[in-house]
């Protein structure tokens, strides 16, 4: 099924949900390479306009000076790390913009019982000034630390929006907001005549089977894309530690991924985990093959529990060390072997 073009160009079309039907895609990413860059000058010239004009041109001339933009499929893909979960992923002329958060530090939302979320890190990149977002992937939008209000804002700009069943029911902003079910696969296209065969991954959001309902529902994606050959690019959402982690490797090829880490907690859900811990950030890294690993949703939030000290300990004692990439915020990587 082919949807209306977004106001972008773009469309999603449903491809599926055997793994096993590639589509004449070659599952790829290019692999990572440390880049250095000024986030300093990242974050003063991103926050220097409203959003057009000069601001979001400088915003994104800074990205340029950090890592090349990517011109076409068969250019490294260019990774710019946001804060919190959210990172901004450009593959080809495609711009992907993974749990947009975006709301300033400070802002607080009680969920529940037990369960007051406060933001502390203000965003590297303002929403205005984060240019055109072509696809949207959102692990869930039932939490402010995953979905906040000023990425909710962008939505309502974004061409395509995917997320879980449960999360596209609840009236997300966006004129083309799908919801995949685990192993469920759609292809979107640009006005370029590029495609990208996204496939929901199994999540869980508790290590405690009796809270996964209320919890609620939560999603991860595999992006892969004609013309790569060294793997596909994995984004594990806010799931701890699953067996079927195992049968993501089995069924793909993977090279590079965003794993939610951080080990997250409220008191509503007691000792339990939300997140992986780096221990299982380790064990997905190598169960995965994963060459190349950028962590996400360690830091910004009051209720992440372990942040770049335990990510960067446990990856090291593992022999993980060169595998794994923590970008500063504001900061831009390209991709490559």
């Amino acid at each position: 099924m082919t949807h209306p073009p977004a106001p972008d160009g773009s469309t999603t079309e449903q491809a599926g949900s055997d793994p096993s039907d590639r589509r004449g895609f070659v599952t790829a990413v290019v692999g990572a390479a440390a880049g250095a860059a000024a986030l300093a000058h990242t974050s003063a010239q991103a926050h220097s306009g409203s959003g057009s004009g000069s601001g979001q041109g400088d915003a994104l001339a800074a990205l340029d000076k950090q890592a090349a933009k990517p011109t076409s499929l068969a250019s490294p893909v260019r990774v710019t790390y946001l804060g919190g979960p959210t990172y901004l992923l450009e593959i080809g002329r495609f711009r992907i913009i993974s749990d947009p958060g975006f709301d300033p530090q400070g802002t607080e939302r009680n969920e529940g019982p037990g369960h007051l979320l406060t933001k502390v890190m203000a965003p590297p990149i303002p929403a205005d000034a984060i240019g055109r977002i072509d696809i949207a992937l959102v692990s869930h939008a039932q939490h402010l630390d995953n979905l906040d209000n000023e990425g909710r804002r962008l939505l309502r700009k974004v061409g395509v929006t995917l997320t879980t069943p449960a999360s596209a029911a609840m009236n997300l902003p966006g004129k083309n907001v799908k919801g995949l079910a685990p192993w469920e696969t759609t292809v979107v296209s640009n006005a370029h005549g590029e495609q990208l065969k996204i496939t929901a991954m199994p999540a869980v959001h508790t290590s405690n089977p009796a809270l996964r309902e209320i919890v609620g529902e939560v999603t991860g994606f595999m992006l892969e894309w004609a013309g790569q050959t060294t793997g596909a690019f994995y984004i594990s959402g806010d799931t701890v530690w699953i067996d079927e982690i195992n049968e993501i490797a089995r069924r793909y090829k993977v090279n590079a991924g965003i794993l939610h880490l951080g080990a997250a907690n409220v008191p509503a859900v007691g000792d339990n985990f939300l997140t992986m811990n780096a221990v299982d950030g380790v064990r997905a890294t190598k169960v995965l093959g994963l060459k190349n690993v950028y962590p996400a949703h360690f830091e910004g939030w009051r209720h992440f529990r372990e942040g770049a000290w335990f990510i960067e300990r446990e990856f090291k004692s593992a022999g993980l060390a060169d595998a794994l990439h923590m970008l500063r915020p504001g900061e831009a990587t390209n991709v490559t072997l």
